[in-house]
């Protein structure tokens, strides 16, 4: 069974899609075209670590947070 993304609905292996990530609040899978990375303050001061989101979750607790070019 291949996974399918969440947001696109695209299935592993279709035009080179991977499901490599789930929403770091929701759990949704995710493909490396439609996650969404920050820097999330979750972790404390000390330890800020990038945690991977989906766009809605993105937008609902961290929305001036700003995405991480390259960070996919």
């Amino acid at each position: 069974m291949a996974w399918e993304c969440a947001e696109c609905h695209t299935r592993e292996g279709a035009d080179e899609v991977f499901v490599d990530a789930v929403c770091h609040h929701c759990g949704k899978p995710l493909c490396h075209h439609d996650r969404v990375s920050v820097v999330d303050d979750a972790f404390g001061e000390e330890d800020r670590q990038v945690a991977v989101h989906c766009k809605e979750c993105k937008q609902r607790h961290h929305p001036r947070a700003t995405a991480l070019e390259g960070a996919r």
